[in-house]
């Protein structure tokens, strides 16, 4: 069930802006893959504007902004650049957004090390992340084949991020940014990412969700190659029920999708679906399985190689969580793949 209310708003066309609360516009950024856009947000702060997201480093990216500047920013500049987090479609374009308009990254000090972490400075360090990343996904049972087709998908998914600026400012959690004469809170959250960065405005009641808060899909929950051991659905739980402190008729402005109203009903939601997906993931471990089958019995559906690393990840982090709760054990074969198993 779905109880979220959308907006009522006018979706804006590709690389077109609408205005959904007093000083804040709406860019819809075009994307390459099957979700085929991303919301970025304006702020009006008087003398300028800043920027919450970027979309990929890519030409087209760079067409959208050049085109906005010119035709929706009232002849005003960008000011700040602030990045909610460090996948590609949020922080590829903020190196080049940042040096077009000689301005700083405001961004969480654990998405910038993520965010460096698309560029390395020798083939050495190169070989090694590859092969982490290939160790990594042979223990969670994939193929020498889609190791290396994930690998090699990975590593071109890295050109879409453009080298970040050497001026960086530091957002902490409970931190107030002064835009616009309005004051925006950081609320700094776990799972999706490192350190993801939402931002409210009490004044507006407005959220800015980044990929915290989607309303009709959850955002992918995954164990990451740099945190093998982590788990990241319990923090991920943690961050949904610290959302709920905020008013219940904010307006959600998320990533993807749409702006929506029914903020705590939505919070539950995704709560109650990880959930569900922890009984059927146990459910399913009736003998030892690997990551890999577990994701063939969950997920009825034929996966892309992206698709595979995201329901992977996401399998691997329900199950960290109920090998937390002593609800499943672990046992690695002399194959190196790790299996589960109630």
């Amino acid at each position: 069930m779905n109880s979220v209310v959308a907006a009522d708003y006018s979706i804006p066309a590709n690389g077109d802006v609408t205005e959904v609360a007093p000083g804040v516009l709406w860019l819809r950024m075009p994307l390459p893959f099957d979700l085929d856009h991303m919301n970025l947000y304006l702020l009006d702060d008087i003398d300028g504007w800043v920027v919450v997201d970027c979309g990929l480093g890519n030409t087209d990216s760079q067409d959208v902004w050049e085109r906005v500047a010119t035709e929706f920013l009232n002849g005003k500049p960008i000011k700040k650049v602030i990045v909610t987090h460090a996948h590609i479609d949020h922080i590829g374009a903020a190196g080049w957004l940042c040096r077009r308009w000689n301005v700083p990254l405001w961004i969480t000090a654990g998405e910038l090390q993520t965010g460096q972490e698309y560029f390395h400075a020798s083939e050495d360090s190169v070989a090694q992340l590859r092969a982490e990343k290939s160790r990594f996904l042979h223990r969670m049972g994939m193929s020498s084949e889609q190791s290396a087709g994930v690998v090699d998908l990975s590593s071109s998914i890295a050109t879409l991020v453009q080298p970040l600026p050497v001026d960086q400012y530091e957002i902490q959690d409970g931190m107030k940014l002064e835009i616009g004469n309005r004051q925006w809170r950081v609320i700094v959250s776990e799972g999706h990412s490192v350190a993801h960065a939402s931002l409210y405005c009490e004044a507006l009641g407005v959220l800015i969700s980044g990929d915290q808060v989607l309303p009709r899909i959850s955002s992918n929950v995954s164990v990451r190659v740099d945190n093998p051991e982590g788990n990241p659905l319990l923090s991920w739980l943690h961050s949904l029920e610290r959302m709920k402190e905020l008013p219940e008729q904010t307006l959600v402005l998320p990533a993807h999708e749409y702006p929506f109203h029914g903020l705590r009903q939505r919070l539950s939601e995704l709560d109650l679906e990880h959930r569900d997906m922890l009984t059927r993931i146990e459910q399913a471990c009736t003998e030892p399985q690997t990551v890999m089958q577990l994701v063939a019995v969950i997920y009825r559906r034929k996966l892309s190689l992206f698709d595979q690393l995201l329901a992977g990840g996401e399998c691997l982090a329900h199950l960290h969580y109920l090998l937390a709760e002593q609800r499943i054990r672990r046992e690695e074969g002399s194959d190196g793949c790790l299996r589960f198993t109630r």
